[in-house]
């Protein structure tokens, strides 16, 4: 099931990401869960987890920008890539950062196809073509000269 729309959430859910969008310096995901939890127990309620989970959806649409998540330290198997951070939810574009297991943290730089995407690595500002169908174990990378420019 995917999150609820946010006109079908519970008014004390509304509330409290409507304060986030009124205060901007409050905007992550503890002081979401917290305002959840609070405004829950006002009207006598508890938080279940597909409201907290489509408050949190909502969040990051809404302040893109500006609402913060904990990091996830989990491993990245070989060959595979994670995603950190999208600038528009469901489509990869440069800007967007990415881990992989060899390079770490990298923000890609370009996407030439479904198939295949540059990165830059922001330690060594060298840019690296990864390339695979699904971007799994079997992906190929492979340092790039004459790369095209961050955008």
């Amino acid at each position: 099931m995917g999150p609820t729309p946010y006109q079908y959430l519970p008014l004390w859910a509304r509330v409290a990401i409507e304060r986030l969008d009124a205060h901007a310096e409050l905007r992550n995901e503890a002081m979401l869960d917290e305002l959840l939890d609070s405004y829950a127990r006002t009207y006598g309620e508890t938080v279940d987890a597909q409201t907290r989970d489509s408050a949190r959806h909502i969040c990051r649409r809404r302040f893109m920008g500006s609402y913060t998540e904990p990091t996830l330290d989990e491993p990245v198997p070989p060959g595979t890539l994670r995603l950190v951070r999208l600038a528009r939810e469901g489509a990869l574009s440069p800007g967007d950062r990415i881990v992989t297991q060899r390079l770490g943290e990298c923000e890609v730089a370009c996407v030439h196809t479904p198939h295949s995407i540059e990165v830059r690595d922001p330690a060594t500002g060298r840019h690296y073509l990864i390339n695979g169908l699904d971007f799994g174990p079997d992906s190929r990378l492979v340092e790039v000269h004459g790369s095209h420019p961050t955008r």
